[in-house]
């Protein structure tokens, strides 16, 4: 049966991966005609970007990591789901699939949906399995990586044909008509590297600092890195740049909201992540014809495929150095790559076809 009203419901501060997603699928599924309603976190990019939007019932309930917990944080999220009539709630993070999934499930929601955005395993505890059991109707996974991770402690904590595999979509044609003017000048005869994540540990960018600084002596053509984002690492990583004497060939942009802009000012796109769940932002630079250079880790290969849209490694700073080198030495490689890359988005992750994805996985 065809749900007609949607909540979209991710408390997340920060904005992500999953906050891309359900800012985009609520704004396609407003178009579509659904009636739709997004929970957000107080104060959360996610809120600030769909305040004010039309067709959408914003709801900022300013909900902790315990409002499971809470009967009266419960009793504001069922009277809401009620009011708005929801026929399916789309959940977030582990924290919305309790307090959410719980409060919709009082609700009487008929069709209640966690979304799993980033491959690390769910702990097998009796709360995720009661939950996974007892209140979740379905599973979306962006990833065949993340469905694996999610069954890892449990391979029966839900049953297959409750879980789909919906990628993470990207709207090519949106972001071809996206004005935008490189972020970065570029340097006469030098070639850019550049990066975008979060300065955190699971995005390796201590690795590509030793990988820069592993080219140095092999003779690589002149070439330079950006790194896009912020962090609890930044001062960590600025440090270890300035240590290995990279101050002037390493630059730290901060938080880049214009990505376009940013792969604009790049040759080379690299991610050193140690996992991810999907990886948006290669989905981005394979839409500017940019050659990727990654790790064979988690969900990346699903979006990179080898060899042909990009050379991926084990994670090892000399291994990503080697393929860096590659591919600074290699115009025609780089820009083979980046034409296979483009294609590959449109035909896998073009967000038609995603969101097409959504609305059958809806009907299931």
């Amino acid at each position: 049966m065809q749900p007609q009203s949607l909540c979209f419901f991710n408390t997340n501060g920060p904005w992500g991966g999953g906050e891309h997603w359900h800012f985009e699928n609520a704004l396609l599924a407003r178009d579509k005609g659904y009636r739709v309603s997004v929970v957000a976190g107080k104060g959360s990019v996610l809120a600030q970007r769909l305040a004010g939007q039309p067709g959408i019932r914003l709801f900022t309930p300013g909900l902790g990591a315990l409002a499971f917990l809470n009967p009266l944080a419960l009793l504001r999220l069922r009277a809401f789901f009620r009011q708005e009539q929801v026929d399916a709630v789309l959940l977030c993070l582990p924290r919305d699939m309790k307090a959410g999934g719980m409060a919709a499930k009082l609700a009487g929601v008929p069709d209640i949906i966690y979304r799993r955005g980033i491959a690390v395993p769910v702990r097998n505890s009796f709360l995720n399995r009661q939950l996974f059991r007892r209140v979740l109707t379905k599973l979306i996974v962006n990833s065949e990586e993340t469905r694996r991770c999610v069954l890892g402690n449990n391979a029966a904590l839900m049953p297959p044909e409750h879980i789909h595999l919906i990628y993470n979509g990207f709207d090519v044609a949106a972001f071809d008509a996206r004005q935008s003017a490189p972020l970065v000048a570029r340097r006469p005869g030098e070639l850019v590297i550049g990066t975008a994540g979060r300065l955190t540990l699971q995005k390796g960018q201590r690795l590509l600092i030793e990988a820069v600084a592993l080219l140095r002596g092999q003779d690589a053509p002149p070439f330079r890195v950006l790194i896009a984002g912020s962090g609890e690492l930044e001062t960590e990583l600025k440090a270890q740049a300035r240590a290995l004497g990279l101050e002037k060939q390493v630059e730290f942009l901060g938080f880049v909201t214009d990505m376009k802009a940013f792969h604009q000012s790049v040759d080379i796109f690299a991610l050193p992540s140690l996992w991810e769940g999907f990886g948006f932002v290669l989905a981005e630079a394979m839409t500017m014809g940019l050659p990727v250079a990654a790790f064979n880790v988690s969900s990346i290969p699903e979006v990179v495929e080898p060899g042909v849209t990009g050379l991926l490694c084990p994670p090892d700073a000399a291994a990503l150095a080697d393929n860096l080198l590659r591919l600074l030495r290699d115009e025609n490689l780089r820009k083979t790559l980046g034409e296979q890359g483009r294609a590959r988005v449109v035909q896998r992750f073009e967000v038609g076809k995603t969101f097409a994805a959504l609305e059958a996985c809806l009907r299931a």
